[in-house]
């Protein structure tokens, strides 16, 4: 069973990487990122390696665009504090989580945690992701889907 939940948060762990692209105003030129994110959930032997994906990001983008979650995911709580960022987020559909966190933001970087529990394929799911940004150029965002 623990190898499925293995392969599964791969799956949300692409997903939530997917979820940094953000569509851009048409002349503006936006920020390329690297991203970095690690995940480690609790009764696994050992945490699964980084992953670090290049994204492009609508410049000027809010707070909440730095989140890592899945389309059925939604900001329920948050605040910002100088430069640091915490929220709440709540998933709903098949896989039901509730996420807290915190970002912090630097001059072209950030770093941020966050704890996801619930229920994952049936099973309770007790999560830590932690992920860092930094921005390493311009690039043009995709248009908006249809």
């Amino acid at each position: 069973m623990a190898m499925s939940v293995s392969r599964h948060c791969l799956v949300l762990a692409s997903a939530l990487l997917a979820a940094f692209c953000v569509p851009a105003a048409a002349q503006e030129r936006d920020e390329l990122w690297d991203i970095t994110m690690k995940m480690e959930m609790a009764g696994m032997p050992m945490s699964m390696p980084a992953r670090t994906s290049r994204v492009c990001v609508e410049k000027g983008a809010k707070d909440d665009s730095y989140i890592p979650q899945q389309s059925d995911c939604r900001n329920v709580e948050s605040k910002r504090t100088g430069n640091k960022y915490t929220f709440k987020t709540v998933c709903d559909g098949k896989n039901k989580m509730t996420s807290t966190g915190e970002i912090t933001f630097g001059d072209g970087t950030y770093e941020g945690r966050m704890k996801m529990t619930g229920m994952m394929e049936g099973q309770p799911m007790d999560m830590t992701q932690t992920y860092s940004g930094k921005r390493v150029g311009t690039c043009k965002a995709p248009p908006k889907p249809k």
